[in-house]
């Protein structure tokens, strides 16, 4: 949540940690079982969005189809803080044209150092009513916390797929992405503050469930849209999406995917997701939700010291399904050394 008003001076530098002068022999001191992890996303929302711990699973990443292909038994996905499958949209999306990723293994890529990953999906989906009627009822057999995630051509679109959502099961939130064009005028709803608090109102107009609010990070201010977002009804923010891309192949002299451009994610859009953070947590009062390039348990408390409440993993995901549980445990082992037991502390 926000670590300061508008009306404050803005620190030049992240907060420090309590870290004790010595850490030496901190891990005999420190159990991690006394840690307190647990973070809620939805304090001002009755029926809150309590989570276990701050870790999350970035939507689009989740398995090797974002809905959870791939995940096996012992993937104990009630181990992380809430999982975020693909998103929906109103009617079932193809997607774009091949290839719609480069590099084409981002577990090749990471193992040779290249870390500039891109995609253009294209949101393929079944769509919100095959969603809702066929594959989130079956999200319960993982016993996560799980969110929904949809997309709109319309305000009066998102009205209409939250009220959907409302007669839907197994998620207990929504994440609205707001990377995705009004079809009135061509404007990105996220690239708008004025569509931005519409499409949240017409969300929060036809659901009590918590909201979270994804935005786009190519904005002049990204803390006038995320206001807007609050205004509109949100409960929390998530920042960012991928940032536009592309690359060339040189020897083919063509852009390496089909649809020419695509998001940039990785390590390449931390630092900038990171600074939105930052800024955006000084200027609302709702928790943010950080996501962007985190690969270790150490860029996750990056986020946090940001100003973020909790984080979504995504391109670790597809560089190895297994990245959420490290990046938790790794988390608290930042925590051990740095004589964190809280990180609310961190506030």
């Amino acid at each position: 949540m926000r670590r300061g008003t508008t009306s404050q001076t803005t620190p030049q530098m992240v907060r420090e940690t309590n870290r004790p002068e010595s850490v030496q022999g901190t891990e005999d001191l420190l159990d991690k079982s006394s840690f307190d992890l647990s973070v809620d996303l939805a304090p001002n929302n009755p029926h809150h969005l309590r989570l276990a711990n701050p870790v999350m699973i970035a939507s689009g990443t989740f398995g090797y189809d974002g809905y959870g292909r791939g995940i096996t038994d012992d993937m104990d996905l009630s181990q992380l803080g809430a999982v975020v499958p693909k998103t929906f949209t109103r009617l079932p999306r193809e997607g774009n044209p091949e290839p719609q990723w480069f590099p084409k293994s981002y577990r090749e890529a990471w193992d040779t150092g290249d870390l500039l990953f891109l995609n253009a999906i294209g949101l393929t989906n079944p769509g919100i009513e095959a969603g809702i009627r066929e594959v989130t009822p079956t999200w319960g057999q993982w016993n996560a916390t799980c969110i929904l995630s949809f997309a709109s051509d319309s305000v009066d679109q998102f009205g209409e797929m939250a009220a959907m959502a409302a007669q839907g099961t197994g998620y207990r939130a929504i994440e609205l992405n707001l990377s995705c064009p009004n079809v009135e005028d061509g404007s990105l709803f996220g690239h708008s503050a004025q569509l931005t608090a519409q499409a949240v109102a017409s969300v929060r107009a036809n659901t009590d469930l918590p909201l979270l609010a994804k935005l786009a990070p190519n904005v002049p201010d990204i803390t006038a849209i995320a206001r807007a977002a609050v205004d509109g009804g949100a409960d929390a923010i998530t920042i960012c999406n991928t940032i536009p891309a592309m690359r060339i192949d040189t020897q083919t002299r063509q852009p390496v995917l089909g649809n020419v451009t695509g998001g940039l994610s990785g390590p390449g859009l931390r630092p900038i997701s990171m600074a939105m953070v930052y800024q955006v947590s000084r200027a609302v009062d709702v928790p943010i939700i950080g996501v962007g390039g985190i690969f270790s348990g150490e860029h996750a408390a990056e986020y946090i010291l940001a100003g973020a409440s909790a984080v979504q993993i995504g391109s670790a995901n597809l560089v190895g399904l297994s990245a959420p549980w490290r990046i938790l445990t790794e988390l608290q082992d930042w925590m051990v050394e740095s004589g964190v037991t809280d990180l609310r502390v961190l506030a």
